[in-house]
């Protein structure tokens, strides 16, 4: 975990607890040796990722891979990335975003979020929103 968060790190212990719902203070103290439970484990796991998750199983001669890669969903979510940064790169033409053009991206951004979503939870069920599988 001290690879992958911290201070000029990919990801953030507040940004990591908010994602995990794992208090900062004991994400803190993952890094400093002390071990997760299997819920927290299995939490970071699925937020950090397969990368993350097969330098737990390197230990076993295991591997993980992120089950969902194919699913028809991840093309609504390349859509929606790709509205908001044209978007993104509209209002930055200038140097900066006002607050009106700020307002004008929230749509795209909640958007984004909203596509995102289903796949932060049970992989069983991003299959089945976009009709898929």
């Amino acid at each position: 975990m001290r690879l992958r968060v911290g201070r000029g790190r990919r990801y953030s212990f507040a940004g990591l607890s908010d994602a995990t719902g794992i208090p900062t203070r004991t994400l803190e103290s993952y890094v400093q040796g002390s071990t997760p439970g299997h819920a927290a484990l299995l939490s970071l796991c699925s937020v950090l990722g397969p990368s993350f998750t097969s330098d737990i199983l390197a230990v076993c001669g295991q591997s993980a891979k992120d089950g969902s890669t194919d699913d028809p969903e991840h093309m609504q979510v390349l859509g929606a990335l790709g509205s908001l940064t044209a978007k993104l790169a509209d209002a930055f033409a200038d140097g900066h975003v006002d607050h009106r053009e700020a307002a004008a991206l929230r749509p795209a951004a909640q958007h984004l979020m909203e596509v995102l979503e289903p796949l932060t939870r049970d992989p069983a069920k991003v299959t089945t929103l976009g009709g898929g599988k």
